[in-house]
């Protein structure tokens, strides 16, 4: 961190003197986009606008922005905390399988309770519609195939599990 110095700006003809312990490109990216704001907010109304009323609608438009990404960040934050959560979950249910004596019926029926939890789970998360239903339809897809018999999947236990862990971070 850079020790805290003055540095004199212009924003829409007025010299300011800043105390910062930003860089000089920080500074400068952050006074070309106010005065572009601006420029801009003079531009869509009275062109006669005093500089302060157009610097008070910028101050308006950018604390709006603001709250606007906040919020958009608590959301990502929770959706992500709720996908780490229902991974956690399947990974224990998956080693539990592993633990019990593979019949035929024990595991499908194990995978059909944990999916339509999942499916509950993605269409209740906040995650659009249209995502939530393509997961779905991809793990239903997957689970058809291990109910037919000789369907071809030689793929390994292990190998289906991770496949399933990427079809619920929504790596496919």
């Amino acid at each position: 961190m850079e020790q805290k110095r003055k540095i004199t700006v212009n924003i829409a003809g007025t010299n300011l003197t800043l105390i910062t312990d930003e860089s000089d490109a920080f500074v400068e990216a952050v006074v070309a986009m106010v005065n572009e704001q601006m420029n801009a907010t003079k531009s869509y109304t009275v062109r006669s606008m005093p500089p302060i009323n157009a610097a008070l609608l910028c101050a308006i438009d950018a604390c709006g922005e603001r709250l606007k990404a906040e919020k958009r960040i608590r959301n990502l934050e929770a959706q992500a905390s709720l996908y780490e959560v229902t991974i956690k979950n399947l990974k224990e249910e998956l080693a539990a399988c592993k633990g019990k004596e593979n019949t035929a019926e024990e595991p499908a029926a194990a995978a059909d309770d944990g999916f339509t939890r999942l499916s509950d789970m993605l269409r209740n998360s906040g995650v659009g519609a249209e995502e939530a239903e393509d997961k779905v339809k991809l793990l239903e897809k997957y689970l058809e195939s291990r109910k037919t018999p000789g369907a071809g999947d030689t793929r390994t236990r292990e190998e289906k599990i991770r496949y399933i862990e990427s079809l619920l971070r929504g790596n496919d």
